[in-house]
């Protein structure tokens, strides 16, 4: 194969000439590079056609473009002598009977590697037997034209053989089609010979000719080298992050010095007052030599030099006081190779101390409900229910209890308890989170549909159905669970062929002749109480007892009101995150909420939350403002009984009768818990109210 048949004509445009009109210039030939002249020297414009895409405006001059080095020229009787400065390029410039020339990398590889090269450069053949890869280059009909002894030892095969072979049949064909099409390489493609089960990497390189694939260069690696290449750059990637990670979290400044006290590295963290700018960004730099560092880093650094040992210096003074220990890393010759240095400012430990103290004067109570409230409000970050009372307690340890099995769970309550989100906790905390949670509402599907969305229907089952059919719920729950919400309100019909899906653990889909399997976790919620509807016959008794495996009550809000300033904080923290409000209830509209009775539980407080904030002037949301939308709720039980004689401002009267009645539920009971219970409010707000009463009064009613 001739050299002279890839010397291609250079196009040459000048600095000012605009991307718009050069691309008028080309022609339909395939041209991978332009070229430009500026100051004597001539530069390649790479991947012209990706320029002409990505020119943002039209206007772009192919001056901005410029960014290769310049090219050597070298003349077409000294390629074979300069082999490997062309083999170093994507493209070279030739003299060829004094014309300008340019040849590709690819191509001139081509002619070297074919058997009918000039001997000249038969040296280089030569060379490449001897590189440790397996190299080979395929004609288009995936014959070999020629490959080193690597290449053999890789594939198993004999040079006596290679004249039958075809490397399709060893390597697929799929990647030589796929190089073939797009004239671009495939690089690092795991395959294994079907002769040996020898399992190698293969890069498919495409030899392109006048925008015509003739032929294919092929790189082999054995993968055990790769592998270990990988795994020890790995390795050296994990201790360098592991390095940086301890570096960045350690409160201490840490500095890391050579035997001279070059800075080799430094903490993000850093103590201020040592420096005058991040240490981090003086790395390079003679610590001895940078006035930015306090004099402490200098005697340290010194210290250790001359006494070879570990050195702790402290300084005090009117503004801090701090601590710099040196730790010399000694080489196996005994000489000091490294010196590390930790510093600690100690005026900071000292204020820390002091505020730890005081916090831990704090109040046990306080301190234990706010931690309460906030594992709380971080659990409704998530998917769990936010609550503080004893119901909801032992409801989540049914849940977490259950959540280990997969049985079926018969949620019950009233509406707007929260079903749908203790069903939530179930999936979060069962082996199936990772798999989906299918929800349907057997109340918001009509009977016609309610049967092909749980179970499905195949192509053609019925008139204007889906011409690919469709796929049950049932079976898109598969490996995960499925929550039947308001399954009283499921038609007999359906609950016949859902009793011998959730028996048979399988389904026919509408139309379909055969079952389809399915494991899944049942999680059903009502808020009728479906014994009664067995015994009104409105709903199947083979069924109830079927889904009635695992059943969890849940409380009504009204009966656990110490959840009611929580669930109040955590939907009013919502409004101001979403809103960027600043909005905060008073202690006594917190009283005020606890004393509704909310029938409409849990989403009934969150829309009223909603509505008293959007309603409310100010960053305080008083105990009025409260019951003026509650008034509007329940006007008979916000009413005033009329015991006052004379009109006095609402938040007096409010805390005149709380005094009024907690004072007669402690001399009545004589205990915090008893009485809380009767007022039905929480016993650390009895606790908190009363204690206030007698700082106040100075009488306890005992």
């Amino acid at each position: 194969m001739d050299l002279r048949t890839f010397l291609r004509d250079p196009i040459f445009v000048d600095g000012t000439t605009g991307l718009n009109e050069l691309s008028k210039r080309l022609n339909k030939e395939d041209h991978p590079f332009v070229f430009t002249e500026k100051d004597g020297n001539i530069y390649p414009l790479k991947s012209f056609n990706f320029l002409i895409e990505r020119q943002e405006p039209y206007e772009r001059t192919i001056e901005k473009s410029v960014s290769e080095p310049p090219l050597k020229i070298i003349s077409y009787a000294d390629l074979t002598v300069h082999v490997l400065d062309v083999l170093a390029e994507l493209v070279t410039l030739v003299r060829y009977e004094e014309s300008l020339k340019y040849i590709l990398r690819e191509d001139f590889l081509l002619t070297m590697m074919s058997t009918g090269a000039n001997s000249e450069i038969a040296w280089l053949r030569s060379l490449f037997a001897s590189i440790p890869r397996g190299l080979m280059v395929v004609d288009i009909n995936y014959a070999v034209v020629n490959s080193n002894a690597e290449a053999h030892r890789m594939l198993r095969i004999s040079e006596a053989d290679l004249s039958t072979l075809r490397m399709q049949d060893i390597l697929g064909l799929n990647n030589f089609q796929y190089v073939y099409n797009t004239q671009t390489s495939l690089l690092n493609q795991f395959i294994t010979t079907p002769s040996s089960q020898a399992a190698i990497l293969v890069d498919f390189v495409p030899l392109v000719m006048y925008q015509v694939v003739t032929g294919f260069a092929l790189v082999l690696q054995d993968l055990p080298t790769v592998e270990g290449i990988a795994m020890e750059l790995d390795s050296v990637k994990l201790i360098n992050n592991d390095l940086e990670a301890i570096l960045s979290t350690i409160y201490d400044e840490i500095i890391v010095v050579d035997a001279r006290g070059k800075l080799l590295r430094a903490s993000d963290h850093y103590i201020t007052s040592q420096w005058n700018r991040p240490p981090n960004t003086l790395i390079g730099h003679q610590l001895l030599k940078l006035k930015k560092a306090d004099e402490l880093l200098h005697k340290v650094v010194r210290e250790v030099q001359k006494k070879k040992r570990k050195v702790s210096l402290m300084q005090n003074d009117s503004e801090s006081h701090r601590l710099s220990v040196g730790n010399p890393i000694f080489h196996k010759s005994g000489d000091i190779e490294r010196i590390v240095i930790t510093s600690r400012d100690l005026t900071e430990v000292s204020r820390l101390q002091t505020e730890l103290e005081q916090t831990r004067k704090q109040s046990e109570n306080y301190r234990e409900e706010l931690e309460r409230m906030r594992e709380r409000v971080t659990q409704a970050q998530g998917i769990l229910p936010i609550y503080t009372s004893q119901q909801m307690h032992e409801v989540m340890q049914e849940v977490e209890r259950v959540a280990q099995f997969s049985a079926t769970v018969l949620l019950s309550g009233e509406s707007g308890v929260g079903k749908e989100i203790i069903a939530n906790a179930i999936h979060s905390l069962s082996e199936r989170r990772k798999e989906p949670l299918i929800k349907i509402n057997c109340a918001a599907i009509p009977e016609s549909l309610l049967e092909s969305e749980l179970f499905g229907y195949e192509r053609g089952a019925f008139s204007g159905a889906n011409q690919h059919g469709k796929t049950g719920l049932i079976i898109k729950a598969h490996k995960g669970c499925l929550f039947l919400d308001e399954i009283s309100e499921m038609p007999l019909v359906i609950q016949g062929k859902l009793l011998r899906a959730i028996q048979e653990r399988e389904v026919y889909p509408v139309g379909a002749t055969q079952p389809l399997k399915f494991d899944i976790q049942i999680i059903v919620s009502t808020n009728r109480p479906l014994a009664e509807l067995v015994a009104q016959g409105k709903f199947r008794e083979d069924l109830f007892y079927r889904i009635n495996v695992f059943p969890i009550e849940i409380p009504a809000l009204r009966e656990r009101k110490e959840d009611i300033t929580l669930l109040a904080n955590f939907f009013l923290l919502q409004f101001n995150q979403l809103y960027q409000c600043n909005l905060r209830f008073s202690s006594s509209a917190y009283d005020l909420l606890e004393a509704y009775p909310f029938p409409g539980n849990v989403r009934e407080l969150q829309n009223l939350i909603q509505r008293i904030a959007i309603k409310n002037d100010g960053d305080e949301i008083s105990a009025l403002n409260v019951e003026r939308v509650l008034m509007k709720l329940d006007p008979i039980a916000t009413r005033q009984t009329g015991r006052f004689n004379q009109i006095i401002p609402l938040d007096q009267a409010f805390s005149q009768v709380e005094t009024e009645l907690i004072n007669l539920a402690m001399k009545q009971y004589h205990s915090t818990t008893k009485a809380a219970k009767a007022l039905g409010v929480s016993q650390s707000t009895i606790s908190r109210k009363y204690r206030q009463i007698v700082n106040k009064t100075g009488k306890q009613q005992l």
